[in-house]
């Protein structure tokens, strides 16, 4: 397989176009700023809705907390769009080191029960076997 393609970055992250069907997103290190933050959450559904495949690597690592109102609008906002527009249907989530992350991360996702098939890992061959299994 090839390498993941760049589809999209920014500093909040970037979003790699991987080739076995899903889209990579990677959180870079102190990236709390909310509108880079959304924009490339935007960028992903924009990938979502264009490719149709519906699966997600999140590579929450090294990925500050979300804000309060952020997860409100990734609860409220983003993630209905991303289900109904993007059939986004699957996530295989690298699990932040930032303990606060992790919860914050967990609130969206348990929001998200029922319509997203999602689980944390610790090891990324295993995510992305899992994420391809399903």
């Amino acid at each position: 397989m090839g390498q993941p393609s760049l589809y999209f970055s920014n500093e909040a992250g970037r979003l790699l176009d991987d080739s076995r069907g899903f889209l990579r997103i990677v959180w870079h290190p102190n990236a709390a700023g909310t509108m880079a933050r959304r924009e490339l959450m935007e960028e992903a559904l924009q990938w979502l809705i264009e490719s149709g495949k519906g699966k997600v690597l999140a590579d929450q690592r090294f990925m500050v907390p979300f804000s309060t109102a952020e997860q409100q609008w990734l609860t409220e906002n983003w993630t209905p769009r991303a289900v109904e527009q993007g059939g986004y249907r699957c996530r295989a989530i690298l699990a932040a080191r930032d303990a606060v992350a992790r919860l914050a991360s967990a609130s969206v996702m348990m929001s998200a029960r029922g319509q997203i098939n999602y689980c944390y890992f610790d090891n990324e061959e295993e995510a992305v076997a899992w994420l391809l299994a399903h």
